[in-house]
């Protein structure tokens, strides 16, 4: 698409955001986005700034400046797989609900890196800062009502902001559930797997026969899967082994309900994964979503454990 084209599309898509008489845009998070085939802007963004991993302001070969920085490693997958579907195609930079850069996707970014780069890069040196304080106040939320008695707080605020900078909001994110939540994550330590190894097994060569049904409940019914089933329901402590196992390596589809039923014929109220995970278009957004679920899980395991404990000692009181 040549320059003029590229200037007239990105006119197109402002108007389309900022434009007062569409009552029903709407707001979208600062980031990546994609550019449909209509032209159209996606609602829903590929990452945003909260996402995004040592943000520099540069200059490139021409002396524009160009704000660079890469994918946080938890959403690389997933843009991976978004940069190798648009190509030949462009992507929409959003700031403020106003396009700044409409890049044109000429290969597959594995790396995580990407540019936002403008016609009006001038205008570049006064927006880096609004990003980096936007990915410093999403760190910052995170870590809201902790103690500050870290040497982290007698830094001058540019030596936090290039800390907050090489920081992985969602590793970020995962210590902070874990220390303020153990309830939701589950401590385990199993000794000896050989029994379970041996009934996944024969439910893998279950499962691999061709042409047995499109169903799930005939896979039910199947005597390696009950074995499997009824195993998991007498040790849920192996619960932590099967979301390891090969029934996580595909779960849209039979696993989904395979994977349901197993772990709600324990725990009735244990949400269903398949609800987690159904709508999820990329590996990333899965893994995240698995491990809400797996939260979810947990706390119910959790609650059993601290039941069972509490009725072990009002017996020996």
């Amino acid at each position: 698409m040549d320059t003029r084209n590229t200037i007239l599309l990105s006119l197109v898509l402002l108007c389309m955001l900022i434009s007062p008489a569409s009552s029903q845009t709407p707001h979208r998070e600062n980031g990546w986005y994609r550019i449909e085939k209509s032209d159209t802007l996606s609602t829903m963004p590929i990452v945003t700034v909260k996402d995004f991993v040592g943000l520099q302001l540069e200059k490139d070969m021409k002396g524009a400046y160009v704000i660079t920085g890469r994918i946080s490693k938890h959403k690389r997958h997933k843009w991976a797989t978004e940069t190798g579907r648009a190509i030949g195609r462009q992507f929409a930079f959003v700031l403020n609900d106003s396009i700044i850069s409409t890049p044109h996707v000429i290969t597959q970014i594995d790396d995580g890196s990407f540019m936002i780069s403008s016609l009006f890069d001038k205008a570049l040196p006064a927006i880096f800062p609004k990003l980096v304080k936007e990915k410093s106040d999403s760190i910052d939320a995170i870590f809201s009502g902790w103690e500050k008695d870290s040497l982290y707080y007698i830094w001058t605020p540019a030596q936090q902001d290039s800390l907050k900078m090489t920081m992985d909001y969602w590793e970020a994110k995962a210590w902070i559930d874990l220390s303020t939540r153990p309830e939701e994550h589950l401590w385990y330590s199993i000794q000896d797997s050989t029994e379970y190894k041996k009934r996944e097994e024969a439910l893998i060569k279950e499962l691999e026969q061709p042409n047995f049904s499109s169903h799930a409940s005939d896979y039910m019914k199947s005597q390696a899967y009950q074995d499997f089933k009824q195993y998991i329901n007498n040790h849920p402590e192996y619960i932590a082994l099967l979301c390891q196992g090969f029934l996580f390596k595909d779960i849209k589809g039979l696993h989904g309900y395979l994977i349901d039923d197993i772990i709600q014929s324990r725990y009735p109220s244990a949400p269903s994964i398949r609800t987690y995970v159904d709508k999820t278009t990329n590996v990333d957004d899965e893994k995240f979503a698995v491990y809400q679920w797996q939260r979810k899980v947990w706390l119910l395991m959790n609650e059993e454990k601290e039941t069972f404990l509490n009725q072990i000692d009002k017996v020996w009181k």
